[in-house]
């Protein structure tokens, strides 16, 4: 009997095993429905009942006081706020207020120093008049520029006397002075170059301690033959000057050495100065330099009259060993001039102290000129019949100077919202000297386009030669 294993693989599935496969489907598809009929039922169930809510009992809604402790607390932020703005208010009616400058003492000199920024134009201040020797001016900033060289002070205007009478003036004006003003002072001499002594660097207020130092700053100047003239040039002017011809036989810059004053005085930034002088120079001999051009023209014509007079010269005999001859003497005869007019001022002045005249103030070279102490050396050089060439130049003129100075009319004046100065001069002449009508018209004229400043001409003392 041949036997048989049974291996599940080759077997086929017989009728059991799908009867099995039949009855497992019909269950799960029955267990299907039937989960979902009573899930279905359950939520109907569920919603179709109704429970009544609970009696609610009546609250009284009355307002009821509870403590509550509460603390604020401030946001912490990182960034600072600076800056505070205040409505400014309009239209208010103040009263004028009279404000005294107390006399601060600041370290060094002791000066009170104002700038311009401390008085503002929104305090009402009444602006003093301010007058000296006759002539009158309306201002804060005052600026008194007086001569102080000794030509001022020659024999014809009374010597030392006249300006004893000069500083007592401006010492009288400079106490008188309002604690409001601003002044300063200036002593110049334009005679021999320009020196320029300021009693201040700038205007300074005019407080009892400035109006001291003041008067005893102006108070040893021209007091005795021991200080004569305006002392150390303390000054360098800030601007440009006008520009001129160089010094040469045909223009000497020093002619315009009295506007050298004039800029200084400006540079100040006053609003009314007093110029206290013996004379001034017609703007119209100050000249305009030349061009590249013109100086070759006139160097050209200059070295044809040199050959042609030195012709004529050799001709006449007049040689170049006798040139030198004469120079020399002339200079040995000035020499000996200066020494007996230094021997006469010391004999003059002992002899005027013992009789209470005023002192002789004039230089050697001045002395030897009046009293003619220098001989005239012979021979002299014979003329020549060649024509020197005339060296001409275009003048300035008042237009000119001011056309100059408006960079410094701007930037010290009309860009601080101020009016040019008013330049007042008061010219001294002695007793019997001349002043002519051109010279009148010339100060009148300057002074006048300066804002409508005034001159005025003041006789000196009695000449010294009246005191004998």
């Amino acid at each position: 009997m041949k036997l048989h294993h049974f291996n599940p693989k080759k077997e086929k599935r017989g009728l059991l095993y799908q009867v099995f496969i039949i009855v497992a489907v019909v269950q799960i598809s029955l267990l299907l429905a039937f989960g979902s009929y009573v899930v279905t039922r359950t939520i109907l169930e569920e919603e179709a009942k109704f429970t009544p809510p609970e009696t609610v009992t009546p609250v009284d809604h009355a307002r009821q006081e509870h403590r509550v402790n509460m603390e604020r607390q401030q946001k912490k932020t990182s960034k600072f706020n600076r800056r505070i703005s205040i409505q400014n208010p309009q239209n208010v009616n103040t009263p004028e207020v009279k404000i005294n400058l107390p006399a601060a003492i600041t370290s060094g000199g002791g000066i009170s120093t104002i700038s311009e920024k401390t008085l503002k134009t929104d305090i009402k201040i009444a602006v003093p008049s301010i007058e000296l020797m006759g002539l009158k001016s309306r201002a804060e900033k005052i600026l008194i520029c007086v001569d102080a060289s000794s030509y001022l002070m020659n024999e014809e205007r009374g010597g030392l006397d006249t300006y004893k009478v000069i500083r007592e003036d401006i010492k009288n004006l400079i106490n008188g002075l309002p604690s409001t003003a601003l002044f300063n002072l200036m002593a110049f001499d334009a005679t021999h170059g320009t020196t320029v002594n300021f009693f201040q660097s700038n205007l300074v207020a005019a407080t009892a301690f400035n109006k001291k130092l003041a008067c005893n700053w102006i108070e040893p100047i021209n007091a005795s033959l021991k200080k004569i003239g305006p002392g150390r040039n303390n000054y360098k002017l800030k601007y440009e000057f006008i520009p001129q011809p160089p010094d040469s036989p045909y223009y000497h810059q020093s002619i315009s050495n009295i506007y050298r004053i004039y800029q200084a005085a400006l540079e100040q930034g006053a609003e009314a100065i007093w110029i206290l002088t013996t004379g001034w120079v017609d703007p119209d001999r100050l000249k305009y330099p030349w061009t590249d051009a013109e100086t070759e023209r006139f160097r050209k014509a200059q070295e044809r009259y040199e050959s042609e007079r030195e012709k004529q010269l050799k001709a006449a005999g007049w040689t170049e060993d006798k040139q030198q001859e004469y120079d020399r003497a002339v200079t040995e005869a000035r020499a000996k001039g200066i020494k007996k007019a230094r021997e006469w001022i010391t004999a003059e002045n002992a002899r005027r102290a013992a009789k209470g005249i005023p002192l002789y103030t004039g230089t050697p070279m001045q002395a030897m000129n009046e009293n003619k102490f220098m001989e005239k050396v012979t021979p002299a050089p014979p003329a020549v019949k060649v024509k020197k060439p005339v060296a001409k130049f275009k003048s300035y003129g008042r237009s000119g100077i001011f056309k100059h100075y408006q960079k410094l009319f701007k930037e010290v004046y009309f860009d601080k919202q101020m009016k040019p100065p008013v330049v007042n001069m008061i010219v001294f002449r002695g007793k019997n000297e001349e002043w002519t009508p051109a010279e009148n018209r010339v100060v009148r004229a300057f002074t006048s386009a300066n804002n409508g400043g005034r001159s005025r001409v003041l006789r000196g003392l009695k000449p010294v030669s009246e005191y004998d």
